[in-house]
């Protein structure tokens, strides 16, 4: 099945990756930008996303 395509605007992706910037490993980096991105895709602002995948970084640790 696939994925409807969601609209993210272009700012929201550069917060997330300003803010990601040299705080975390490659491959915490990454799975950081993922999980905003899901948090984008269900309709949430750049903020929110990346609260809420910041609690999720922080759950896995």
């Amino acid at each position: 099945m696939q994925q409807p395509k969601v609209f993210i605007p272009a700012d929201d992706v550069s917060k997330i990756l300003e803010m990601s910037k040299d705080v975390f490993n490659n491959d915490e980096e990454l799975n950081f930008i993922k999980s905003c991105l899901y948090y984008l895709m269900e309709g949430v602002s750049a903020e929110h996303a990346i609260d809420m995948a910041m609690i999720d970084y922080l759950i896995d640790l």
